[in-house]
């Protein structure tokens, strides 16, 4: 028993002692994070090197300036970023070398006792033993490859998000921008509703127009007014949407206005080909798939050097034999498989990239015949024969109700064009985006954003 007694002694020390290594959990108060989000204000200062539309000038607020806040505030993008720090400590864990094994055998100090009857303190020192595990042909320079394929990936994921997050917030931008351009207008055509309207009431009064008339004359200002109420709403989500993506406080309000003219951005990137060219060797998405190709690459090395037979020298030597895993066949085949879905993956991605390139410059050409269309035609007509007809009402030579289809052409024709030239612009800024050209606001892009050219 005093054999025993003396590495007994040993184990319970190192129980001990690891024992005194404790930590002690943070914890996660759902209104600490709240508090912590709706405390988050407007900063105009972010680093915008890319800046040049009106809010570097003005206290109006252009897409850059958000973009670049919103990079650096958005929980997502936060969320990330932690991701990132995990992949850089394990590839500081894939550098390190295996640690060394101490044991201790009875089987001397038994052997002993059952052959003499007796046993030494010699018996229980040679029960001791250290190994130092050794790795295989190239095993730690191949981990340290997979796991650097893994950091990159995970830094182009972060990429590819801020790309993403720049695009949705000049989409927004020209939504919110859109919306309050037809606030104005509906409000513009309420005062314009009004006055026909008291026309009315003071001519039935007078006994020049009958009450029918009247009534149409107010049905159309309470019409009219209804579109202020909704367009009102359309402002209201639009910012909100905007805010949530600049990880804003809904309540936020923002004094916002247009950057650069994103039709005249692309009409000088060229063709769709071209564009698929650029969009090949610049966008994140398959930045992210590119490294997950390399990393895999680098796993099928490292499964190649791990199927020889793990051996441990020291005071002893130990070898184990990798009979059941098959010499690391069924692995090596694993990961050649990964990797060769990955490839398959990304010509996927480039076939979906040409493809969406190629309609979405078809529905930016379309979008910008409509916008000719209705600057050039509907619209200057609308205003004319609204006009006129306004005219020729006080001569009575046209009935209120073509004066009132004609204010409502005219609605019409307002609303289209607002509408259409937003649809212009998100059409274009998402083929910018699609096309690479377009891309976050982090110093981690060293690609030049479209407003440099300007």
């Amino acid at each position: 028993m005093q054999l025993l007694a003396k590495p007994t002694h040993a184990v319970w020390a190192c129980v001990a002692l690891s024992a005194c290594a404790t930590y002690r959990p943070t914890p996660l108060e759902p209104q600490r994070v709240l508090e912590a989000l709706e405390s988050i204000e407007w900063d105009s200062t972010p680093n915008t090197p890319n800046a040049t539309d009106s809010s570097q000038s003005s206290p109006v607020v252009g897409p850059l300036q958000l973009a670049a806040f919103a990079v650096s505030t958005h929980p997502e993008l936060a969320a990330l970023r932690a991701e990132l720090g995990i992949q850089h400590a394990l590839l500081v864990e894939a550098g390190l070398l295996p640690d060394p094994e101490l044991g201790w055998d009875a089987m001397d100090g038994l052997a002993s006792q059952l052959v003499t009857g007796s046993s030494s303190s010699v018996d229980a020192w040679a029960g001791f033993g250290l190994l130092f595990p050794l790795l295989g042909p190239g095993e730690r320079q191949a981990s340290i490859a997979v796991a650097q394929g893994r950091s990159d990936e995970a830094r182009y994921r972060i990429a590819e998000a801020e790309w993403n997050l720049t695009c949705d917030i000049h989409v927004a931008l020209e939504e919110v921008l859109a919306a309050e351009t037809l606030l104005a207008q509906t409000r513009s055509l309420t005062e314009l509703a009004t006055t026909t309207n008291e026309y009315f009431q003071r001519a039935k009064d007078a006994g020049a127009a009958t009450a029918i008339q009247a009534n149409l004359a107010q049905g159309d200002l309470q019409t009219i007014r209804l579109d202020g109420l909704r367009a009102d709403a359309r402002v209201r989500q639009a910012r909100q949407a905007l805010n949530a993506l600049l990880g804003l406080p809904p309540s936020v309000d923002l004094p916002l206005g247009p950057g650069v003219d994103p039709s005249n951005l692309l009409t000088t990137r060229g063709t769709p080909e071209q564009l698929t060219l650029h969009a090949v060797d610049s966008r994140p998405d398959l930045a992210v798939l590119l490294a997950a190709y390399q990393a895999s690459e680098e796993g099928v090395r490292l499964a190649m050097s791990q199927r020889f037979p793990r051996i441990a020298v020291g005071t002893g030597i130990r070898i184990t034999l990798p009979i059941f895993s098959k010499f690391g066949g069924p692995a090596i085949q694993t990961a050649r498989a990964r990797s060769e879905q990955i490839r398959l993956a990304f010509t996927a991605r480039v076939h979906t990239i040409r493809q969406e390139i190629a309609a979405g410059y078809e529905a930016w050409q379309l979008a910008s015949q409509e916008v000719d269309l209705v600057e050039n035609g509907l619209l200057p007509n609308a205003e004319q024969s609204l006009q006129l007809s306004r005219e020729a009402l006080v001569a009575g030579e046209v009935t209120l109700l073509e004066t009132l289809a004609l204010q409502r052409s005219l609605v019409a024709a307002r609303t289209r064009h607002t509408e259409a030239r937003a649809e212009r612009s998100k059409r274009a800024w998402k083929l910018l985006a699609a096309s690479g050209w377009l891309l976050g606001a982090s110093p981690m892009n060293t690609e030049p954003n479209p407003a440099d050219s300007q």
